[in-house]
Parts: C-alpha cells; sequence; structure tokens
C-alpha cells in the first residue's frame, strides 16, 4: 500500500488506554510505515510528555473528539469508537482498531473492503439476543425482515448466528456515501437512534456490535468478514499455538503477557525512545505489562468488551 492509501484509527482516553496506545502506535508504524495513524481523544490532546513523544515518534495524529450531548441515552464511553470512525479523513480507507490491540504483522489489502463493503470478522460468541428475540425487536424498529444469512461466530461451537461481529477491528472505504454520509456517521445516527427508541434490553455494553450489523442493512452495506489474524482475540485462556494474527486483540495486560512474542513488544518500544525508558516503564509497569502481575481493576463500561 502506499501512503494515502490507508489510516489507522483508535480512542486515547484516560490512563489505561494511554498506557495501551503505546503498544498499538509503536507496532502499526513498524509494520505499517506509509500508514496514516490517527488517535481521537475525547479528553484532550494534553497528554504526559512520555506518552506524547511516543505518538510523535511514531507519526500519530492526536484529534481531539468532540462528544455530542444527548448522542446517548446513558453515558457510553464505547461509543467513542463510532464517533471516532465518523470523522473525515483524506485516505482511501480507514480501520478502526480497539486500542487494547497490538501490530504483529502487516495486514493484506485484500482484506479491505470492496465498494459498499465493511470489513469485519464474526464475534466469539452469542453475547447479545442468544435466542433471537431481542434481534427481532432490533431488526422491528428499523422496519428490516429478519435476516436469512448465518455466520458462524468463532468460539466454542462455533455457532451459526445472525450477522454478529467483533466490533474491536471495522474496516471502510471513505469514498462509500449514503445520503452524503459516510459509514461511521451512519453507524452513529443508527446508534444513537436504537438507544433512545428500542423497547429492548442489555444495550450496555454490547450498542455498537448490535447496531453493526443494522446499519449495513439499512443503508445497503455488505459485511466483508476476513480471516480472523485482522482480530486476533487472546483472552480467556485461548490456547495460542498455531495462531498468526496480523493484528492481536489481547483486551488486558495479563493475557498480553501470555503471548509468545510480547518481550519483544514491550522492548521495541521502549528501544524507539531510550531517553524516556524509565517513565514508560513505569507507565507500563503501573499497567501490568512489566513487573510481577497484579489483579487488574475492573475496565469501565464496554471498555475492553469487543
Amino acid at each position: 500500500m502506499k501512503k494515502g492509501d490507508l489510516s489507522f484509527v483508535f480512542v486515547i482516553e484516560g490512563p489505561r488506554l494511554q498506557t495501551q496506545s503505546l503498544l498499538l502506535a509503536d507496532s502499526l508504524r513498524r509494520h505499517h510505515p506509509l500508514a496514516e495513524i490517527i488517535a481521537y481523544c475525547p479528553a484532550g490532546c494534553d497528554f504526559p510528555p512520555e506518552i506524547a513523544a511516543v505518538l510523535q515518534a511514531c507519526a500519530v495524529s492526536c484529534r481531539p473528539l468532540a462528544v455530542p450531548q444527548g448522542l446517548w441515552a446513558a453515558p457510553y464511553p464505547h461509543g467513542n469508537k463510532i464517533l471516532a470512525l465518523a470523522q473525515p479523513r483524506e485516505t482511501r480507507f480507514s480501520m478502526f482498531l480497539d486500542t487494547d490491540m497490538a501490530a504483529i504483522a502487516p495486514i493484506d489489502p485484500d482484506d479491505l473492503p470492496g465498494a459498499m463493503q465493511v470489513s469485519v470478522v464474526p464475534e466469539g460468541i452469542a453475547s447479545w439476543g442468544k435466542d433471537l428475540a431481542r434481534w427481532e425487536v432490533a431488526h422491528r424498529f428499523f422496519d428490516l425482515p429478519m435476516p436469512s444469512e448465518r455466520i458462524h461466530l468463532l468460539r466454542g461451537r462455533k455457532r451459526a448466528f445472525l450477522p454478529y461481529f467483533n466490533a474491536g477491528m471495522v474496516a471502510i472505504r471513505e469514498e462509500d456515501r449514503v445520503q452524503g454520509l459516510g459509514f461511521g456517521a451512519l453507524w452513529r445516527n443508527t446508534a444513537s437512534a436504537f438507544d433512545f427508541g428500542a423497547k429492548v434490553g442489555g444495550k450496555r455494553p454490547w450498542l455498537d456490535q448490535i447496531t453493526l450489523p443494522l446499519t449495513m442493512r439499512r443503508f445497503g452495506f455488505a459485511h466483508k468478514i476476513v480471516d480472523e489474524r485482522n482480530n486476533c482475540s487472546i483472552s480467556n485462556d485461548r490456547r495460542l499455538d498455531g495462531l498468526n494474527p496480523a493484528i492481536l486483540h489481547y483486551h488486558r495486560s495479563g493475557f498480553l503477557r501470555n503471548w509468545p512474542d510480547y518481550g519483544d513488544l514491550i522492548s521495541t518500544m521502549l528501544d524507539r525512545l531510550p531517553q524516556h525508558r524509565a517513565a514508560l516503564t513505569n507507565w507500563l509497569t503501573q499497567g501490568g505489562y512489566l513487573g510481577d502481575p497484579q489483579p487488574e481493576p475492573d475496565a469501565a463500561e464496554g471498555e475492553d468488551h469487543g
């Protein structure tokens, strides 16, 4: 891929995501030297100097992200990913990534979406609407018929299920427009309308993943199911042998410490700015990436569900 083709998009808000951003930014830049890397920051871009130095060294563009008043029926920090994807960009493609990820290898350009497609990876389990009754309510809310298509989820029995995707990685073509809006803005509007109007339970923290396929159906987008290497989850004691990820979704630092090349991810980031090694080591230690493993605090609502 050449310069101007692809933007990687993620969110930084609060100390936990600041720490995660160190590994994501460094690993993305190593494997994608020509890509745009954009961090959207709901709390602003005034970071501690060592965090700012890593982002600058990785040529990350940090942009403030305004969260409109009244967008959600109740606070929904995880909705910031939808707002980030809805922002304007100049590249041909944009790929949103959860911040608790690391690039292990380059992505395959063939996994990027075609016209009116959204590249996604199926969810592991039916985390919302297991018996389909909730999905019937969700589709009726938008006057949509229930889909006949079934995909295979990725964990356990690999159940055949309605199209349902992990929102930790979502890739779009920026030129695709419906009613003058790109996919991110259409997803934002769909999620907001659903949050306020749909009479169905369990919207938190799954609102993003509920409305991702609904947005596609409402506006004529097709899902492009790509290999799990683009969003390879290693949480919950998953066996790691045989995995070949491009993007590793580790969810929590304790899970990342089980990855065979975990030490290389840490050391290459620290080697980028030796003058900040001590301060960055402290951030990683506080975040559970270095030192004696510590029980991690509960995530903020929806923070690492994807």
